[in-house]
């Protein structure tokens, strides 16, 4: 097996436990809302822009399931492809697949953000936006 074959089956190997066991020990739904009060907490929103925000988010991910499960699909068959010993220019182009899902998905996240944003009293957008720049600074660091 190539260097290059040996590698992708690493990261993907790797990839694929560690976002089930992310998965499996952390419930979607408490994670939203563990996600929901510490954004109250910060920004301090109101009831009913909590009620909003969990209506966004909720809808976000009905429309991200879909093409997260399709975006499973093509990992599944790229790692049968890799474990069949397929050509490298054949893992690639199953690797290239993934963007149009990618996009997709991060699609689906700006635009459920954006909305959340639309939201927000000017003070608490400036609040957000002094996190996300201190979120980016300590990822720089």
């Amino acid at each position: 097996m190539s260097s290059l074959k040996t590698k992708i089956l690493t990261l993907t190997t790797a990839a694929t436990l560690t976002a089930g066991a992310l998965l499996a020990a952390v419930p979607h739904n408490n994670h939203m809302n563990n996600h929901l009060q510490k954004m109250t907490a910060q920004l301090g929103l109101t009831d009913a822009q909590q009620a909003q925000a969990k209506a966004i988010f909720q809808g976000a991910r009905a429309a991200a399931k879909p093409v997260r499960q399709q975006l499973h699909q093509e990992r599944q068959a790229l790692q049968a492809a890799i474990q069949a010993g397929k050509s490298d220019q054949e893992i690639q182009q199953m690797a290239s697949a993934e963007g149009p899902e990618l996009a997709q998905l991060a699609a689906i996240r700006a635009s459920a953000s954006a909305k959340f944003y639309s939201t927000l009293t000017a003070d608490q957008q400036q609040k957000l936006q002094a996190l996300h720049q201190a979120r980016g600074q300590n990822r720089q660091q």
